[in-house]
């Protein structure tokens, strides 16, 4: 009776951490993605964003969801227009709560393409890609968090791009996560099987005519783009003069010991790395006990994770109530503005070059404090720490 009743206090409290530490609202996909079933709604003064996508999920028999939660054994490759209603405001997506798609109020989706091979998805990447300025020719690849269904990651790539003024053209890589809160362990897994499809997508978007890439990463996208990552570098696929401008980890949901193997294999990529952490995000706090107490990255402190030589931007100070203060790289207006900023310039996220120098403001958010590290693991290098508050 007693092991019982331990089991299933266990078990009451892995669900209730599973239900706190969800990145997305949990809903269903209410957007209309239907090649026939819901066609795609006319503008009506909204701005429309193209948006190429990469993904380890199955095809959905639903006509409205497009893509499942399920995996798939092989990279599919899409492209969608979204719509972003004139009425939209910094830091949200307008979504409906019924199957509207009233392109004035509300976020809408539509002509899905799948296209059949890598080489018709890289073509129309590339012609894309021509079609912006030198300078502006760069991409954006977007890797969603836990709980995401597809058509949550689209809308919220599409709110990132069309916030931060990224003028480049986005990527969407969305991996097979169920987009329900207890489906935890299945998105862990999904995300350990995507990993080889991230390299497989690196590798085809290097023989495109990007000047220049991003990776912006959001939760346990995170231990995504970090698996990729080191097997890219493993096999000595980075360079130091590569097209690689900027890796934005947001809210990493990884276990800090992991973090720390990872950066071994990619000591060259640290000045290219920035680290945002939030030590109020409920979602990692409740991640941690799951983990057996083990930090999760996006919590952890920010002067032990500069000390690893890396970029940090602590957003503790940032009020967002939204997500339980996790996702505040793109619902709060300042820090999505702030990150636009960089991506666009090619400058890093701390402007100021040490503590002496007189900290400035950037898209309303005040840099309160920039304070340099000298790195104790990582032999001759030292990592910064930005503070932004409201």
């Amino acid at each position: 009776m007693y092991r019982v009743s331990v089991y299933f206090r266990l078990c009451m409290l892995a669900f209730t951490c599973t239900l706190l530490i969800s990145c997305t609202s949990n809903t269903a996909n209410l957007v209309g993605l239907g090649e026939s079933a819901l066609p795609f709604a006319q503008t009506n003064g909204a701005t429309v964003q193209n948006l190429f996508v990469a993904t380890t999920r199955l095809r959905s028999a639903d006509a409205v969801e497009f893509f499942s939660g399920e995996r798939a054994q092989d990279l599919g490759l899409g492209n969608v227009d979204v719509t972003i209603p004139p009425i939209h405001k910094v830091g949200q997506i307008e979504r409906p709560t019924k199957g509207s798609n009233d392109s004035s109020k509300y976020f809408t989706i539509g002509r899905p393409l799948i296209f059949n091979d890598s080489a018709g998805f890289k073509s129309q990447l590339n012609r894309a890609i021509m079609k912006r300025p030198p300078g502006e020719r760069k991409v954006l690849v977007f890797v969603h968090g836990y709980n995401t269904n597809f058509s949550d990651a689209v809308l919220r790539i599409t709110q990132f791009v069309h916030d931060t003024g990224f003028t480049g053209v986005p990527v969407l890589f969305t991996w097979a996560s169920r987009g329900k809160t207890i489906d935890y362990v299945y998105d862990i897994n999904s995300a350990l099987q995507a990993r080889f499809y991230l390299v497989e997508l690196a590798h085809l978007l290097a023989d495109t005519d990007a000047e220049a890439f991003s990776i912006v990463a959001h939760s346990m996208g995170n231990l995504v783009t970090l698996e990729a990552m080191t097997a890219l570098a493993l096999k000595r696929n980075f360079t130091p003069k590569g097209r690689l401008q900027s890796v934005i980890l947001a809210a990493p949901d990884v276990d800090y010991d992991l973090f720390v193997e990872h950066l071994k294999k990619l000591d060259r990529l640290k000045p290219l790395i920035f680290v945002l952490v939030s030590k109020d995000d409920k979602a990692l706090s409740f991640s941690r006990r799951i983990a057996g107490g083990v930090s999760r990255v996006g919590a952890a402190n920010p002067e032990r994770l500069a000390a690893l030589g890396l970029n940090v931007v602590d957003l503790s100070q940032i009020d967002d109530e939204s997500n339980a203060n996790h996702s505040k790289f793109a619902d709060s207006p300042a820090i999505v503005q702030l990150i636009g900023t960089g991506m666009q310039n090619g400058i890093t996220l701390s402007t100021s070059p040490s503590a002496s120098a007189s900290p400035p403001n950037i898209i309303g958010a005040t840099l309160q404090g920039v304070v340099r590290i000298p790195s104790k693991l990582v032999g001759g290098q030292s990592g910064r720490v930005v503070t932004v508050a409201n």
